[in-house]
């Protein structure tokens, strides 16, 4: 069994039918817990889940935007990065996540961001060593720019990460691989992109 966990790249968003996302089309049996506009906190603690109860034989992990963030209130958990916006959060019981992500768009630190994610890379390929668990890492969108814009000053923790479990490192991921198909108008690929996903990440299987 194959365990993928992502955002809406994996998850299948605009696809008229969500078991034509990537995962699916494997060819294998497929367990996908990708949700729509999660963060990278959500995928480490799903994954580590998910090692525990399913023992998949194969993790499939598809990063999202390192400037994503994991909140918590009475409402529960949420996620919000700069930027955000969404109708979830018009309801006045959302006020002060609204205030937020007002704070955190104005006055975010990118670089910080950014290495956070690299420290959940190396923390998370460590647990999966550890639990002797197959995976293989890559990024739907943004980290890869993120790669471009912070290599000189992180390299210490580029030499930490095992990059011949990432697929695509460090410039591209599912963003690039999908280039050139159609998309929808939230800008996410439709069957043709997820079959080249799909097609790339079956190579390193």
């Amino acid at each position: 069994m194959i365990y993928t966990i992502g955002d809406s790249f994996t998850a299948g968003a605009e696809l008229k039918d969500t078991q034509s996302a990537w995962p699916y089309l494997l060819g294998i049996d497929v367990v996908n817990d990708a949700r729509q506009g999660v963060g990278n906190e959500f995928i480490v603690r799903k994954t580590i889940q998910a090692v525990d109860e399913l023992k998949p034989s194969l993790v499939i992990i598809a990063w999202t935007s390192c400037g994503r963030v994991e909140f918590a209130d009475d409402q529960g958990i949420y996620d919000i990065w700069p930027g955000c916006s969404s109708k979830k959060f018009e309801n006045n019981q959302y006020k002060n996540r609204k205030e937020l992500i007002k704070y955190i768009t104005t006055h975010n630190n990118e670089e910080h961001e950014y290495r956070r994610w690299l420290r959940q890379v190396i923390l998370l390929q460590s647990f999966l060593r550890d639990h002797k668990t197959p995976y293989l890492m890559c990024s739907a969108f943004d980290n890869q720019i993120r790669n471009k814009k912070y290599q000189k000053h992180n390299e210490h923790y580029w030499n930490m990460i095992d990059t011949t479990q990432f697929i695509g490192w460090p410039y591209e991921g599912l963003v690039e691989w999908a280039w050139g198909t159609p998309h929808g108008p939230g800008g996410h690929p439709l069957e043709i992109g997820h079959q080249r996903i799909a097609d790339k990440i079956a190579e390193y299987i």
